[in-house]
Formats: C-alpha cells, structure tokens, sequence
C-alpha cells in the first residue's frame, strides 16, 4: 500500500467531547504517511485556535466564526491538492452542512459515544466542571450534539477498541479517496455543424475559449485531480489530435453513428471504471472531484440551476436539453430531451461516473442491444431514431428502466457547453472572468 494515490479531499471527524476526535485524527494522519501520502493536513480543534492567533472564545459566535474559517481554510488547502483532516465538535448541523456545500470531496465522520461514557474519559475534567455551572457553553450538557442524518461514517467509539476505530477509518478514507486509478473517456468524433464556419476546418474541442482550447481545458483538469489516463474518441478531422496526453480511439463511422456508438470505440479503457465527458463542455475541476466523490456505480452530473442559460438560446431551445428527473433528488427517474422541463430537477451536463461495476452493467447491457437490434434495426431507441443514433442518455434510461440505479450528483461547481456559436461568446466572458478574477 505504499505511495498510495488520493485526491485531495477533506474528513471532517466530529463528535462530542472525549469521543475520540483528536486521536483518531492523528492516527488517521499518521497512517496516511506511513502508507506514502505526504500531502496532507491535521487540523484539531486546539490547534485551528492557534493558527488563527487566539482570537476566538468557546461562545456560539465564536465557535462558529472559526469552524466558517476552518472550512475556508479546508477548501484551499485541498484546491492546492492537500488532503486534510479536520477533528472538531462542530455541533451544529447547519454548520457541517454549510461546509459540505462549500468543500468539494467532503466526508464526515460521526464518533457515536454515549455521554456517560464521554463523561468518564474525560481526564481534563471539563465535563465535571461543566455539570458543575463553571462553563456557560459546553456541548453535552448545556447545549445538545444534533446528529447528521447520514454521515458518510460512522463509529462507535464505546464498543470499537482505538485500533478497530482506526482501521475502519483509514479503510474508508482510502476508499472515499483512493479513484485515480479510473480512466477518463472524452467523446469528440462529431461534426458540430451547428457551430457554422467555425468547425469548418476543425473539431470543435479544438475552438479556443480565452485563449485555451475546450479539450486543452478538460485535459488539465483531468491531469489536476489526479487523472493521468486520458482517452478521447476522435473521427472529425481526426488529423488535429496529436497530443502525447492522451490516446486516441478513431470512430470512422462518427457521419452514421452518435455519443454512444463513439463511446464503445473505447470500451477497451472502460473495465476498471472511468469518467465519461462530452467534449463541448468546460467545467471546473470541482466537478470531477465531485464525480470521484460518488460511491455509486453509476452516476451522472447534474446542474440545478440550468434554465437560465437558455435565455436567448433560440438555436439550441430548452427541448434539445438532456433533462434529469428524480422523484427522491437521489436517484434518476428519467433522462430525456424534450420532457416537461417545468418538473426537471435539472440539466445533464454531459459527465457521468461509471465504477468497474458500473462498466460491466453498461457493457452488458450495449452487448445485449447490440444483438438485439442487428435484428430490429428499423426501430427506434428511446428518444432516437435507431440505435446506431443513440445518446449515451438513452442508454441511461435503458439502464434505469431494467431496474438498474442512476445515480445525480448535484453539481457545485461551474460549467457552459459550446453547442451553438451564441455558446461561445458566453463562454468567452465567463471563463475569462473567472480566470482574471473580474466580476
């Protein structure tokens, strides 16, 4: 297990006091270092007080202005692709859940410890001083613990030994860390004619958006959360993909087939699981890591908050969207084009999860369509017109309805697709704003 690889991510480990925050954070770090990881960061609740200079009291105010400047600290530190472990009480539901909305790879675990338990560890006497009215705040007695409805962890640090606890938790960081060893699969046979003179004489991955080409731009991402086996399925003007980041796998056949035909002309890449992507899209990095965050087989990006992009879209309307309905905000009921949109829980950005298992479902079931429509090649496919002209959202939806689970990722970070000439322009003064830090 040495020189293991992890993406960056957070492990907020909270509980009530003498649960065993503190020394299972350490132990958590020092068994990531014995194993290799050397990026990574230890912040306990005493510490986080010193590095902030002492500023802060144990008053609700105070407690929660350092816990809002322990997740800011949390956040750049694993921007800069550092792990980081944070020990804290962080008794307030409201408040983890406010830093799981702002770190991407966010994973609690919870210390499950009975109180009377806490109270005879507690070899500082401050529970004691506490029951005894020496403390205004102290959580356990004179304000309660509230418990997160699913944390990704849980340990009962009462019936589990220090050893046991540890274990069980170095398992499951490495596992909630441990994907880079999954591919990444970018499509990009197609024409794009709807982008006009502009794909003339190149792919449009190929058009530079703020001085970057779209594919330069979901490579680096790739290659910045750890990602380093890229794969791109090319066919239009094939000629311009010659980069040594990358292999290529050619659909010579991208005039007559779609998305999901062009995916399996790199199926070989797909066994150990692997990141799929449209190659029209830019999205920031916080995207893929959520994607890497997932413990589903399947599961695919989804953007809440998409209808306002189609605003003035008259060449690409709202019925050309890739629209995601779940009827638990968990789970994909439907993927479709031209639904209800006003019920919609969102868009498809163009970027799903497959793990090795979920590879083996999506082959299984392409291999049995295969077979099936090499005799009904005259009828249609969900919402395409054959088979051989499928989206990989039809095949989504193929997947759900035998009994299969989808899973939506909720996306926090940003992206824009390139679809139309109009996307360009936008995209243009959104990245560049982004990137020049203007507003």
């Amino acid at each position: 297990m040495k020189n293991q690889e992890l993406i960056s991510g957070t492990i907020w480990i909270t509980g009530i006091s003498a649960s065993g925050k503190s020394t299972l954070g350490e132990k958590l770090f020092k068994g990531l270092k014995e194993i290799g990881v050397n990026n990574v960061k230890f912040l306990d609740g005493e510490s986080i007080r010193k590095e902030l200079g002492g500023a802060y009291g144990y008053r609700t105010d105070d407690r929660n202005a350092i816990l809002e400047k322990t997740t800011q600290m949390a956040r750049k530190y694993n921007e800069n692709g550092t792990i980081v472990i944070v020990s804290t009480i962080s008794h307030k539901r409201a408040i983890r859940q406010k830093a799981r909305d702002t770190i991407a790879n966010f994973m609690e675990v919870f210390l499950d410890c009975p109180l009377e338990v806490c109270i005879e560890r507690d070899y500082k006497g401050h529970y004691k001083k506490a029951l005894n009215g020496e403390y205004e705040n102290f959580i356990g007695i004179t304000e309660p613990y509230e418990t997160s409805e699913s944390p990704e962890l849980v340990i009962n640090t009462k019936s589990l030994s220090i050893a046991e606890s540890q274990e069980i938790l170095l398992k499951n960081v490495l596992r909630f860390l441990g994907k880079r060893s999954i591919k990444a699969i970018i499509v990009a046979a197609g024409m794009g004619n709807r982008m006009n003179h502009f794909t003339q004489k190149k792919p449009k991955c190929m058009l530079e958006v703020s001085g970057k080409t779209i594919l330069d731009r979901l490579i680096d991402n790739f290659l910045n959360c750890g990602i380093s086996n890229i794969n791109v399925v090319v066919g239009y003007k094939k000629e311009h993909f010659n980069d040594g980041r990358y292999q290529c796998y050619v659909n010579h056949d991208y005039e007559n087939n779609n998305i999901l035909h062009s995916l399996f002309y790199a199926e070989e890449a797909m066994d150990s699981g692997f990141l799929f992507s449209y190659s029209d899209i830019i999205y920031d990095e916080v995207v893929i890591r959520q994607m890497l965050e997932s413990n589903s087989d399947i599961a695919v990006a989804v953007d809440c908050n998409w209808l306002e992009y189609y605003e003035g879209r008259v060449d690409h309307p709202i019925s050309e969207a890739e629209l995601v309905f779940s009827e638990n905000r968990k789970t994909v009921t439907l993927i479709s084009k031209d639904a209800d949109f006003k019920n919609a829980f969102g868009e498809f950005l163009g970027v799903a999860y497959f793990s090795r298992r979920g590879a083996k479902i999506l082959k299984d079931v392409f291999s049995d369509l295969l077979q099936y429509y090499s005799k009904n090649s005259h009828q249609t496919f969900h919402t395409a017109k054959s088979f051989e002209k499928a989206y990989l959202t039809d095949m989504l939806q193929e997947i759900i309805n035998r009994g299969f689970s989808v899973d939506l990722v909720q996306i926090k970070g940003n992206w824009t697709e390139i679809d139309i000439p109009r996307d360009l322009e936008v995209s243009e003064q959104f990245w560049g704003k982004e990137e020049y830090g203007t507003s």
